[in-house]
Order: C-alpha cells, then sequence, then structure tokens
C-alpha cells in the first residue's frame, strides 16, 4: 500500500526572528511546495499561513510557529504532505512509487532486477536498476523505458547490448 503521505522537502533553517522557516524544497517546482495549505513536520500537522520563494529556496510561515524559538526545533525536519493534495496527469508517477518496483525486459518479459534508484539530471532523470549483473543505469526516454506499470509492480525496458 501507498503511504498516504510523501515528502515534500526539508527546513533547513530559521529565517528571520519571526519563526519563519527556511525550507528546500523536494517539488518539482518550487510553486508546488509554495501551493500547500497544510503540511506535516515532526508529526504535527500545520496550517501553512504564508509561503514564498526566496532564492532557491521556500520560506514558510506555519500557523503557531511565531517565534525563533518555535522554530528551532524543527530545523532539519522533514516536510511532509498527503498524497491527496497533488493531482498528476496520466503517466505521471510519484518516484517514491517507481523505486522498488520490478525491472523487466520489454522484448522477452525477463526480470532485470529492481529499481533502487531514480537520479535526477537536467536533461533527464536517470533509473538505476540492481540485478544480478550488478547495476545498471538507464536514462529515462522513451527509447529505453517503454512502459510504466506501477500498479502491475513492474517497467519494461528496451536495454542495449552491454548496457
Amino acid at each position: 500500500m501507498k503511504d498516504p503521505f510523501l515528502e515534500v522537502g526539508k527546513v533547513l533553517n530559521t529565517h528571520g526572528v519571526r519563526g519563519e522557516l527556511k525550507c528546500e524544497s523536494w517539488c518539482d517546482e518550487p510553486e508546488d511546495l509554495c501551493a500547500l495549505d497544510e503540511v506535516m513536520v515532526a508529526g504535527k500537522t500545520y496550517n501553512v499561513t504564508h509561503s514564498r520563494i526566496h532564492g532557491n529556496f521556500v520560506l514558510l510561515t506555519l500557523e503557531g510557529i511565531s517565534s525563533i524559538d518555535d522554530a528551532l526545533p524543527l530545523k532539519g525536519k522533514v516536510i511532509t504532505a498527503s498524497r491527496d493534495v497533488f493531482q498528476l496527469e496520466e503517466g505521471v508517477h510519484f518516484v517514491v512509487d517507481l523505486i522498488g518496483l520490478e525491472a523487466r525486459d520489454a522484448e522477452t518479459g525477463a526480470a532485470l532486477g529492481t529499481v533502487k534508484e531514480i537520479l535526477s539530471y537536467p536533461a533527464h532523470d536517470i533509473y538505476v536498476i540492481a540485478g544480478e549483473q550488478g547495476e545498471r543505469m538507464v536514462p529515462d526516454v522513451p527509447q529505453f523505458v517503454r512502459g510504466i506499470h506501477a500498479e502491475e509492480g513492474y517497467i519494461d525496458f528496451a536495454l542495449l547490448e552491454g548496457m
């Protein structure tokens, strides 16, 4: 069963003395973190009263966090949000839902291993597949990724010899 909460960022530090939090966004776009009305930090749910982008970071103001003393215990904590607030387009998946899926040969259906990790790069993501032949790195492009069947538990890959 999928976790009902997704990790969406991390509190890096405080910002100012009024309890604002400097956060790293783990969303595709920092605006996605800014759009949230409610987040969970350190096991407690907070309403987001204000958010804004500040350089490469997101500054969050949470209800009940009004001073630097309130904010300091949240430093270094992971921010989660309900999976239900995100609307995904058809064929788009959360990375966390792809980790651990079986990797299969698109032609034969033979097991290649398991998706161990997905590395994010500017050009495209890279799937790291761990199998009997060691780790393989496969670019997330249609030539190699032929089909994602997350509900069935596998991804079809077309690999070149030597990959």
